[in-house]
């Protein structure tokens, strides 16, 4: 409430509000873009544009790109845990390793990559993220399944990690059959991503 109010204050003392007033037709966008801070725009916003991955696979990704995802490092600086290594080496864990630095993780990564046909080395969580959104610029098809393997991808390792870490009977050889799965069955309800994914499955 406190932040609404202060904006109703701000917008009151603002020249343009003043101009709307007097002026024959009011402009919403010309009052939005006064008041909306642009340096608060975060490049990965793009990510999520025409996503059609699951709205959990979404939120987790939201985390993962806020990094806030509950790592074996983050808990530790919270006293909540004292071991940091990753489920799956000996290195500590966290975000930038695990997704995908670690070896288990990459492997996953990089056989839906090969799926999708393209030829990419993962070098971990921040270059993944950079590289991800420098291919996802267009509105192609190729672009679109790209950003939801991606976000698939990061949701389902992150589920295999944590049945890892909490002791459940799970097999790696699934994980990437998983994601591949979910990009099919995800992308299919969009039109214009069946032809794309139609040559992927011949």
């Amino acid at each position: 409430m406190k932040a609404i109010i202060q904006q109703r204050d701000d917008i009151h003392q603002n020249l343009v509000w003043t101009e709307m007033l007097t002026a024959p037709k009011f402009s919403m966008k010309k009052m939005y873009m006064v008041v909306h801070d642009r340096s608060q725009i975060v490049v990965w916003i793009t990510l999520f544009y025409g996503n059609v991955a699951r709205p959990r696979a979404l939120v987790n990704l939201w985390l993962a790109c806020n990094e806030r995802l509950d790592t074996r490092d983050r808990l530790n600086k919270y006293g909540l845990i004292d071991p940091t290594h990753c489920c799956f080496c000996n290195a500590d864990e966290t975000q930038q390793h695990l997704m995908f630095n670690c070896s288990e993780t990459k492997g996953i990564w990089r056989k839906v990559l090969e799926w999708i046909q393209v030829d990419h080395n993962p070098l971990g969580c921040r270059h993944e993220m950079e590289w991800i959104i420098q291919q996802t610029k267009g509105k192609g098809g190729r672009a679109k399944i790209l950003k939801l393997a991606f976000t698939e991808s990061v949701y389902e390792i992150w589920r295999y990690r944590n049945d890892v870490s909490f002791g459940n009977a799970v097999q790696n050889q699934h994980t990437d059959g998983k994601i591949i799965d979910t990009i099919v069955y995800r992308g299919w309800t969009n039109r214009n991503l069946r032809t794309h994914l139609a040559k992927l499955m011949m």
